[in-house]
């Protein structure tokens, strides 16, 4: 237990200067903020538009100018995913992504799962662990998929929705706490608890890449690795087109 309380203290207090403001506002690679809010994704010239509330001007910003946190931003915007219109489909490109963007937060919120489990039940081991948070997570969605029908049928909207996550919250702490053998409380606290816990551990993990790896090899990785090949920037200007 003393070894739990200062892991947990830890989550909780951890830094994140580099994580939540640039998360929360579009910027240059300067740093400097843009005004306003996103518009438009235009696939074709791989640029993101911005309107002003206050002056109603609409700035142009190539992609390759913003800042790597508004890059990670637009690419999981709608705008960036309703701008190739021509392709309904994904390309290849984006669906090894989503493997890779499913893959590694779903790694992320285990270890923070099995850190909760820990700490609200006393038990470590990783296959209950594993068990209790795949469990968790197919009930959750069972409900996802069953609320969404009913929205989708009845026209209820946030009702339905907000109805859906009550019930899925109130629902999935009895498997959980049926596979820990603990309390529902317990199990509660393990089903809250661990979004927290996987977000801080996500969080950590960009800033400690920023840190290791320094800031521009991690966007140079980023630009070669994921947004050249799914169409968020265009080639570099200063990079030689491969040979014929």
């Amino acid at each position: 237990m003393r070894l739990k309380i200062p892991l947990l203290l830890f989550l909780a207090g951890v830094p994140f200067a580099d994580v939540v403001p640039a998360s929360a506002a579009w910027s240059f690679r300067s740093g400097e903020t843009l005004p306003g809010e996103p518009t438009a994704f235009d696939f074709e010239r791989k640029t993101l538009s911005f309107r002003d509330p206050l002056s109603d001007r609409e700035t142009v910003v190539p992609t390759r100018n913003l800042s790597l946190r508004s890059r990670q931003q637009l690419l999981v915007s709608p705008l960036f995913h309703r701008g190739e219109r021509d392709d309904p489909l994904w390309t290849p490109a984006k669906r090894r992504l989503l493997v890779s963007a499913l893959g590694i937060p779903a790694g992320i919120f285990f270890l923070g799962f099995w850190m909760t489990a820990w700490f609200f039940t006393g038990r470590l081991n990783p296959i209950l662990a594993l068990t209790a948070f795949v469990g968790s997570w197919v009930v959750l969605l069972i409900f996802a998929v069953c609320y969404t029908f009913l929205e989708l049928r009845l026209g209820g909207g946030i009702k339905i929705t907000l109805l859906g996550i009550v019930v899925a919250t109130a629902v999935t702490p009895l498997f959980l706490s049926a596979v820990y053998n603990c309390s529902y409380l317990k199990a509660l606290g393990v089903l809250l608890s661990h979004f927290l816990a996987g977000f801080c551990l996500f969080s950590i993990g960009l800033v400690a890449t920023d840190l290791i790896a320094g800031k521009k090899a991690t966007e140079t990785w980023w630009d070669r690795t994921v947004f050249e090949p799914v169409g968020l920037i265009g080639p570099d200007p200063a990079t030689p087109p491969p040979a014929p």
